[in-house]
């Protein structure tokens, strides 16, 4: 039995990047694996740089027994220390998700996307082209919402939203609104919204759309997985490189609908799938069009499948 303990901060995208690799080193390894979870909650913690932070665990967790752990995969700035101390505790080899910002060569590997990357990739450094997606999400879900059983075939919008990085103005989706209006005559046409949709441009979406679109979350019901894997054509909007790696990892055909006020970064990144003609930008009428869907959880899987001899 190979034992991983995966450490997150009370993010769901942590976990969710964690169990991208813990679900795809499952799948591709031959031997059998357990899996341990460990949340670490910011609170007074998320003020402190990660050094101290390092330097109380050591403290805390002096007496600590060891424990049968082959292996630590972690996700979120906080957790990086916890990995650190229990990998010197448990003599176990570890990973980290994204910057560590913190004794880096003390990670034997550290996965982060290109984009992040701004001077000489370390040798401990495994880089993924867009984020890390849950590829078990892909398998068919004989579970359908109900509302989505339909013959017809389907066209999702995913809106992403506001933030650090970027800011959606009600505006700059109209256009897309008036194409999508044009093709529900044909497809059923879905819209999905994220956590960090402003309200403003939800209402303005579900005031122009055609009233029998249908409209997620609804209440506890959000099927953006099941959408990726029905869906015959996704519109995402720029601002989010998550969904627009889910949506790539999908092999579905891809439009992206530009924002304006986006990180250069993330410009960058969306401009290098357009240039791949990996996506498109809508010029009309829909198209088919064939592309070598994103791989990266698989990729990444198989290089620490070699390092920990799984």
């Amino acid at each position: 039995m190979f034992n991983i303990l995966a450490i997150t901060d009370n993010k769901l995208s942590s976990l969710n990047q964690c169990n991208s690799i813990i679900n795809e080193l499952k799948r591709i390894s031959k031997k059998k694996i357990a899996v341990e979870y460990m949340e670490v909650y910011r609170g007074l913690l998320g003020y402190l740089p990660n050094f101290l932070i390092y330097f109380f665990l050591r403290i805390r967790y002096f007496f600590e027994p060891r424990k049968k752990i082959d292996f630590i995969i972690s996700c979120g700035r906080i957790s990086a220390p916890f990995n650190l101390v229990f990998k010197k505790i448990n003599f176990a080899k570890n990973c980290h998700i994204l910057n560590p910002y913190f004794k880096k060569n003390e990670f034997d590997q550290i996965i982060i996307p290109e984009h992040d990357i701004t001077k000489e990739i370390d040798k401990n450094v495994i880089t993924t082209f867009g984020t890390l997606v849950d590829l078990k999400r892909f398998k068919k879900n004989k579970k359908i919402c109900k509302p989505l059983d339909t013959p017809k075939k389907k066209i999702s919008f995913f809106i992403g939203g506001n933030g650090k990085s970027s800011k959606i103005l009600p505006k700059e989706l109209e256009g897309t609104i008036k194409i999508l209006n044009f093709l529900s005559k044909e497809y059923e046409v879905i819209y999905c919204f994220s956590r960090r949709t402003p309200m403003n441009v939800k209402n303005m979406i579900k005031q122009k759309a055609f009233k029998n679109n249908l409209f997620f979350p609804q209440k506890q019901i959000n099927p953006y997985w099941l959408l990726l894997n029905i869906s015959e054509y996704i519109f995402v909007t720029a601002d989010s490189i998550s969904m627009l790696s889910d949506s790539l990892s999908s092999g579905k055909k891809v439009y992206i609908v530009p924002i304006k006020k986006i990180k250069t970064k993330i410009k960058n990144f969306t401009e290098l799938i357009l240039e791949k003609k990996m996506a498109k930008l809508f010029n009309g009428k829909l198209e088919n069009w064939k592309y070598k869907k994103l791989f990266e959880t698989n990729k990444v899987c198989k290089k620490l499948i070699k390092v920990l001899n799984l």
